[in-house]
């Protein structure tokens, strides 16, 4: 992706419409951003990040806050962006959300966000997508980042790569998880972790269920030292030996069974026969039983026949019976009459008395109504003052019982007023003692810094001491080296001679006078070489390559011994002092530590103790703030009551002045008011009902002398009817052959008892023949047959059935043994089976699990070993940049080792310097080494992840800040690897306060910042 033209309107830093066209740095790939802190350097940024993804750059920064401060009112928050992304020209327009004024009346309104993304050819738009949600969708689509890949890649925060640089091991894992997005690794580390508490718990279940199958079927001494196997041969072995058990079993019981079918059919037999005999004792015995009962029959229907006439009789008899009732009744009703008069003749006289009782008191009944009216007269003012005396007693109690808190609320306020003094004290010790504790704290960070100094220029010394140490050896090591050198050359020079004139000698062997020498080309040869010892060619070339060894031992030394004095020479103290004072003042600031360490420890205990005191004294001032507001209420609340007090009194008062003495207390009037009452009540009921009974009186002794003259004529009248009556039954009677009325009355039978016997009658003549006729067939049908013995053979069937129960029960018994048993077997079996595959499953996912976790000899989890193959990735990119920009000084490592105990490790960063030779933490490099670090390992992570998604060209990179710690030599070297970057075609923008970068890149946009916003111009080489 490469920026084209970028607009800006009421945007951060700027407030009108901004744009910055990239296309006027021509061929420039690389440009500064310059301009006053807050000019809106950075915003550029955002507004690219915002109009891509609808994010700033930064997170803190959202679409609501970057409306510029300077903008007007009506002018709207946009950005748009035109970029070329493969050859393909893009315009993307965003607004966010923000309030503008309404168009009509007053207030604001707000917009909501939009977006839109266009495809350009030339002067055509071809819209893409018009919604925040598909412009979105539709910008990750075509460049294939992600916002926050977008800022790792595109746009570099500095600051983070320095956290990266630095970060510990674990720190470092959280950061290279955000880069790298490895979370799916770490998905895999749960998931196998999971998958192997799983396959533990279901090993675990398996070996329970397959023990406790064992356990059911075998006891433990059968079970000890038994493998599967075994167990399995004992399952086959004993389901062989019990099912033989319930085969023989079976066999017995069917047996039994036949025997005891065969006596219960016996039984069976026997049972009809008996049961025959007895069916024939019981005929013989019911036909005798029926013999004798035949004058009873003849009795009975002799009852019957009478009954049958007595019942012609019973009407006249009931009429009679009814009419004699009624001279009775009618009798009774003349003696009730009379004694009815009687009685009412008493009462009327009773009623009168009465009368001429209540008319002897009713004057006194006038007087009492009277007093009663005088009484209601003053009920208003008595019962009104009953009113203002209950109003006085509660008002009276309420006084009081305010008076009592007005008392409890000064005891109050007098201990809130001790205790605010008291923790107004504890308050002062506490300010005391954090400023106290400053001072200390100062005075032990500074102890600290000067030991942390003394203890540095102390190693300083002792490593000093130690490479002079190295160095003196170092020395004698030369010495050797060089007289070992020394000797070796003596000796190769030696040898060399010797095998050169023996070589000669050789060569003189073939001379011969006149030819010529094939050296010198002499024809003669007076002195010709003679061979004096035996030299090899071999031991000449063994003598030079110990020669060289030599030289080069001694080459190595001298150069351990040159880069040693660097190394001393390096070494630059702060202090002039001795060794031995430097550790007389360690040793009294370590004095001196511990004495500030525990001061500052006791402090401490104080002050978490004391640590809430002034939110206590706040408490206790807040406490009588309220109490002190209650406090005035209640004495407010207090006096009023007292008003209402005094004015109920005087109401009282008043109201009983035209009230007499006696009827003042409002009991005694009401009780007076009462009786009255009663009285006049009492009279008048006792009135009224004396007239009642008077009136009654008179009217009931009328009524019953007429009543009585009435009942005298229906009683002769009654008797008449009744004579005529009784001559007519007698004359019936006397007709149907009844001697008196008591021969009459015996025959009588109710319609029941004559229906019984009736029945009798016919129940036994059918009886009688049906026992006749059947005691004759059974009679024929057992002559001359003997009775079974059935006791006999009860006992026989009753021993066959118990034999053949308890042989069906153990036949059960034992098929309930086997079923178990060959259930127990085949749960064994699966079980085994199902535990095999299980633990061979836990242990391949277990191992996996574990190495997956860490527990592997590296102590590397998968995720990490990933990271720091990530990791090694970035280092081999970014040392290649680092070494440039350090003449080949440092270069980044992963430390490998183990960390100590179960810490993880894998991802912590050295350097290695080549200056000394040793390797060194990242923390330990100086400002603009860490920045030169940082940059390369920004740059090398950039490139990385651009390769890991997918491949993508992008053509453009931009760098906020950092380069101000540089020298001149390093900011030219990090220019140079900037320059490099954007050799392949990619825009570098780097944002920087420093006029050397700016000297050194010709081209710049300079952002102005004004009272009313800041605008952008660009500067270059031939604008």
């Amino acid at each position: 992706m490469r920026p084209l033209k970028l607009t800006m309107q009421a945007f951060g830093a700027y407030a009108k419409a901004e744009t910055i066209d990239f296309t006027e740095l021509g061929q420039e790939r690389i440009f500064v951003i310059s301009g006053k802190t807050g000019a809106g350097k950075s915003t550029i940024f955002d507004a690219i990040s915002f109009a891509i993804f609808g994010k700033a750059n930064t997170n803190d920064r959202e679409g609501f806050s970057l409306r510029s401060h300077f903008a007007k009112a009506e002018d709207l928050t946009e950005v748009s962006l035109e970029f070329l992304l493969r050859d393909v020209r893009y315009l993307v327009r965003r607004v966010p959300q923000q309030e503008v004024p309404k168009q009509r009346g007053e207030g604001m309104t707000t917009v909501t966000a939009k977006a839109e993304l266009y495809e350009l050819d030339g002067d055509e738009e071809t819209l893409l997508a018009s919604s925040v949600r598909d412009v979105g969708a539709k910008m990750e689509e075509i460049i294939q980042l992600n916002v926050d890949q977008f800022r790792q890649i595109l746009m570099i925060p500095q600051g983070e790569f320095r956290e990266l640089l630095v970060a510990e091991s674990k720190e470092k894992e959280a950061i290279l998880q955000r880069l790298a997005h490895t979370h799916f690794y770490q998905l895999i580390e749960n998931q196998l972790w999971q998958q192997q508490k799983d396959q533990e718990q279901q090993v675990r279940l398996l070996r329970e269920k397959v023990a406790g199958i064992t356990q059911e079927a075998f006891d433990a001494e059968a079970l000890a030292g038994k493998t599967a196997l075994d167990i399995e041969l004992m399952f086959a072995e004993r389901l062989i030996v019990e099912q033989e058990t319930m085969n023989g079993l079976q066999e017995q019981m069917e047996f039994a069974k036949e025997k005891a079918e065969i006596t219960a059919k016996n039984v069976t037999l026997a049972e009809e026969k008996i049961a025959e005999w007895a069916q024939l004792a019981k005929l013989r015995t019911e036909k005798v039983a029926l013999d004798e009962q035949l004058d009873t029959r003849n009795q009975e229907q002799e009852t019957v026949d009478l009954a049958r006439k007595a019942g012609t009789l019973i009407d006249q008899d009931a009429l009679c019976l009814r009419l004699k009732q009624q001279l009775d009744e009618a009798k009774l009703d003349e003696r009730q009459a009379l004694d009815a008069l009687k009685n009412r003749e008493v009462a009327f006289e009773k009623a009168h008395l009465e009368i001429e009782k209540v008319k002897e008191i009713e004057l006194e009944y006038v007087a009492w109504v009277k007093k009663r009216d005088l009484l209601q007269t003053m009920e208003a003012k008595v019962t009104r003052a009953l009113a203002v005396q209950e109003e006085l007693a509660q008002q009276s109690g309420r006084q009081q019982d305010l008076a009592q808190k007005l008392e409890q609320f000064i005891l109050q306020e007098r201990g809130l007023l001790e205790q605010s003094e008291k923790l107004a004290e504890r308050v002062r010790l506490v300010q005391d003692s954090r400023l106290k504790y400053a001072e200390t704290k100062q005075r032990l960070t500074e102890l600290k810094q000067e030991e942390a100094f003394v203890l540095v220029e102390i190693k300083k010394w002792e490593q000093k001491q130690a490479w002079e140490a190295e160095l003196v050896v170092l020395n004698r090591e030369w010495k050797v080296a060089e007289e070992q050198f020394s000797e070796a050359q003596a000796k190769y020079e030696k040898l060399g001679a010797m095998w050169q004139h023996e070589q000669a000698a050789m060569l003189a062997l073939s001379l011969v006078d006149g030819d010529a020498c094939p050296v010198c080309g002499s024809l003669e040869h007076p002195n010709a070489a003679l061979e004096t010892a035996d030299v090899s060619k071999t031991e000449v070339d063994t003598a030079r390559e110990s020669q060289s060894a030599k030289q080069d031992a001694v080459k190595a030394i001298v150069t351990k011994i040159e880069q040693k004095r660097w190394q001393i020479e390096q070494i630059v103290f702060a202090s002039e002092e001795s060794l031995q004072v430097l550790k007389e003042k360690q040793a009294l600031y370590g004095e001196e530590v511990a004495t500030k360490e525990k001061e500052l420890a006791e402090m401490d205990v104080f002050l978490v103790e004391e640590n809430d005191v002034e939110e206590q004294l706040e408490r206790n001032k807040q406490e009588m703030i309220k109490l002190g507001e209650e406090k005035a209420q209640l004495q407010t609340a207090y006096e009023e009551v007292s008003k209402s007090v005094d004015a109920a009194k005087t109401t009282h008062t008043l109201l009983l002045e035209d009230v007499p003495e006696e009827f003042r207390d409002p009991t005694v009037f009401y009780e007076e008011q009462k009786a009255l009452t009663a009285k006049i009540t009492d009279f008048e009921e006792k009135k009224g009902r004396a007239e009642l009974a008077y009136n009654t009186a008179k009217e009931g002794h009328y009524k019953a002398i007429s009543a009585s003259d009435m009942a005298g004529k229906a009683a002769v009248k009654a008797e008449d009817a009744l004579a005529t009556q009784r001559t007519i039954f007698k004359d019936i009677m006397a007709a149907n052959g009844f001697a008196d009325y008591a021969s009459y009355q015996r025959a009588i039978l109710s319609p029941e008892d004559l229906d019984a016997k009736e029945r009798f009658i016919r129940d036994f003549e059918q009886r009688y023949h049906f026992v006749s006729e059947r005691l004759k067939e059974t009679e024929t049908r057992l002559a001359g047959a003997e009775q079974p013995d059935l006791i006999a053979l009860q006992r026989l069937d009753d021993e066959a059935k118990r034999l053949y129960h308890e042989k069906a029960e153990r036949w059960m018994g034992q098929k309930d043994v086997v079923r178990k048993l060959s259930e127990l077997s085949e749960r064994f079996l699966k079980y085994l089976v199902e535990t095999s595959e299980a633990e061979k499953a836990y242990a391949d996912v277990g191992y996996l699990a574990d190495m997956a976790r860490g527990k592997n000899d590296r102590r590397l989890t998968f995720e990490r070993f990933v990271l720091a193959t990530f990791l090694d990735t970035i280092l081999l990119r970014a040392n290649g940049r680092l070494k440039k920009m350090t003449n080949g000084r440092f270069q980044l490592n992963r430390k490998k080792e183990k960390s100590k105990g179960n810490v993880q490790s894998g991802l912590e960063l050295e350097v290695y310097d080549e200056y000394t030779g040793l390797e060194r933490h990242v923390k330990t490099l100086s400002g603009g080494e860490s920045f030169k670090t940082s940059l390369a390992l920004a740059l090398a992570l950039a490139e990385v992840v651009q390769e890991m998604s997918g491949g993508i060209s992008l053509e453009t990179m931009f760098i906020d800040e950092g380069f101000g710690t540089l020298d001149p030599e390093s900011l030219e070297m990090a220019v140079e690897c900037l320059l490099e970057t954007q050799e392949s075609g990619r825009l570098v923008g780097i944002i920087s306060h420093v006029p050397e970068l700016k000297e050194r890149i010709p081209s710049r946009l300079e952002v102005t910042a004004t009272n009313h916003g800041s605008t952008t111009k660009f500067f270059a080489q031939g604008l």
